[in-house]
């Protein structure tokens, strides 16, 4: 946990549920081996540098949480008998220009497109190694487009609501790419089926298996926004766009593995 403000709202919601919550630097050898008298049976292994921009502007930063972060991550597992790491990627690794849609794990991986994909591929890799060399058993998941409650800044839907509440305009690059947006609790639900599963390895892709145009999902986040009085004008940049200009995933394997498929549709999630 970081100590942002959605950290501390976190941290009151964990509070009343009765979690112990200790603030560790996942980079650190030394502060891991506070909790060498502790006993976990999982990790969830959630802490990264998510933020593409970020990590294009500080290599040195992306790369020692993402992938010094995940080994420390991983080397504890082992040394502590964990029954299950779950690790998530990023489907954005499928490359800028998939050669078909939707997306399933087979499709070839382009990791060289952002110092943040690579930390990611990076970490698959050492899931992989962890799992072969040591028996650790791991699962990584693919995630396309995830949103919900407490996102941080950054991010689509964070970043048209904050502007049309702050300015009272949304303003983004580009109406056209296609996504696949999946609601956080369903992403949830896949990490427990995840790790009730006797399946390891990876990958498995993390999707809604629906696709939506930017344009259109503006569209409907300001209707739903309207109902609170909130409205605001539109424009887009056309500029180009960082990923691929359309990303479905395919998530069948999550069904026959997992026995999981997404509960939420698109607009309960917006509301």
């Amino acid at each position: 946990l970081g100590h942002s403000l959605g950290s501390v709202i976190a941290l009151k919601v964990l509070e009343k549920l009765n979690v112990k919550v200790h603030f560790v630097d996942v980079t650190s050898q030394r502060q891991l081996e506070y909790f060498n008298k502790e006993c976990f049976d999982v990790i969830f292994h959630m802490a990264a540098i998510a933020n593409q921009i970020v990590c294009e502007n500080n290599y040195e930063l992306g790369f020692k949480v993402n992938v010094q972060g995940t080994f420390n991550m991983l080397n504890y597992a082992v040394k502590h008998n964990v029954k299950k790491f779950i690790f998530p990627s990023a489907a954005s690794l499928y490359g800028r220009y998939p050669k078909y849609v939707p997306v399933d794990e087979n499709h070839p991986i382009d990791p060289i497109d952002s110092v943040y994909l690579i930390t990611k591929r990076f970490g698959e890799i050492l899931c992989d190694t962890f799992y072969q060399k040591h028996g650790l058993p791991v699962l990584y998941f693919r995630l396309f487009n995830t949103f919900g409650e407490r996102q941080g800044p950054g991010y689509l839907f964070t970043t048209i609501i904050s502007q049309a509440i702050k300015n009272g305009c949304i303003e983004l690059w580009n109406d056209k790419p296609v996504r696949d947006f999946i609601y956080v609790k369903d992403i949830i639900d896949a990490f427990i089926k995840g790790v009730e599963t006797k399946f390891c390895g990876g990958p498995i892709n993390l999707g809604s298996g629906k696709e939506i145009s930017i344009g259109e999902l503006v569209k409907k986040i300001v209707n739903a926004l309207e109902s609170y009085d909130i409205r605001h004008e539109i424009s887009f940049l056309n500029k180009e766009v960082i990923g691929p200009m359309r990303l479905l995933c395919d998530n069948t394997k999550d069904q026959r593995l997992l026995n999981w498929t997404p509960k939420t549709p698109l607009q309960e999630g917006i509301e």
